[in-house]
């Protein structure tokens, strides 16, 4: 089945899985939420020693609720990105920010097509910035690891 454009892979998914009729699972939510400080000041941080990460001003926090305390458990922070012309950052179909501010990680994937496409994660650490990325474009596949911004490892596929 083709997805159409207008439609992330995620809620194109949604859509084909779930009946229009299907409700929100009981105790769950998700909401839509600036960037805590503490989150704003990791990607900060990740930014200073990478200037080509980009991030969002928004987060999509995904929780469940515990049947007995009715507190807030959180699932999954997911950055809401820009998009203009069904494009993220003007060159990316697929764009995707995962935050856990708690363990001072980003996990990331991006997509421009057979062009360019990949995954990384960032850790953030009191001294460093680790960021491992695998990527590949038309040529063939690379993963590459940087501290604070310098290259430490790379090898082609």
């Amino acid at each position: 089945m083709k997805m159409p454009k207008r439609y992330s892979a995620l809620l194109w998914s949604l859509l084909v899985v779930l009946p229009a009729s299907a409700q929100p699972t009981a105790g769950m939510g998700v909401e839509d939420t600036p960037l805590r400080p503490s989150e704003l000041k990791l990607m900060q941080r990740i930014a200073a020693v990478d200037p080509s990460f980009r991030y969002g001003e928004r987060v999509k926090r995904y929780f469940r609720i515990h049947p007995v305390t009715k507190n807030r458990i959180p699932l999954r922070v997911e950055m809401v990105l820009p998009q203009s012309n069904e494009l993220y950052f003007g060159e990316f179909t697929r764009y995707q920010i995962l935050v856990d501010e708690p363990g001072a990680m980003v996990t990331y994937q991006f997509d421009s097509g057979a062009a360019y496409r990949g995954s990384g994660t960032i850790l953030v650490s009191p001294g460093d910035v680790i960021k491992t990325e695998r990527s590949c474009n038309a040529s063939g596949c690379m993963t590459r690891v940087e501290r604070n911004g310098k290259p430490v490892f790379g090898q082609k596929d």
